[in-house]
């Protein structure tokens, strides 16, 4: 996401699946967070898994493609600054 502060970043590869996290902040609101991965995720063929889209105070979003890829989504507010944590286990050859 544009103008985002990465926190930490992690890369493991596996056989077939590799697991990526991803903690940034960013000066705006959840759901601009969520509009802008929900629209990137989805374009790379993910699909928005139907549930709640709050946990407590948390906004999380559940995304799956093909045959076990899956990435979560989750964020939190405060002070004007999101906080959001991407985990992801995608297929080796996508990772970008």
């Amino acid at each position: 996401m544009p103008n985002t502060s990465v926190r930490s970043s992690s890369v493991d590869k596996k056989d077939s699946l590799t697991n990526v996290a991803l903690v940034g902040t960013v000066k705006a609101p959840p759901e601009g967070v969520v509009d802008y991965y929900k629209a990137s995720l989805e374009a790379q063929g993910f699909k928005l898994v139907p549930g709640p889209e709050a946990v407590g105070n948390v906004t999380s979003l559940d995304f799956i493609r093909g045959d076990g890829e899956t990435v979560n989504v989750s964020i939190r507010q405060k002070e004007g600054v999101s906080t959001f944590t991407i985990g992801a286990n995608v297929a080796a050859g996508s990772v970008k």
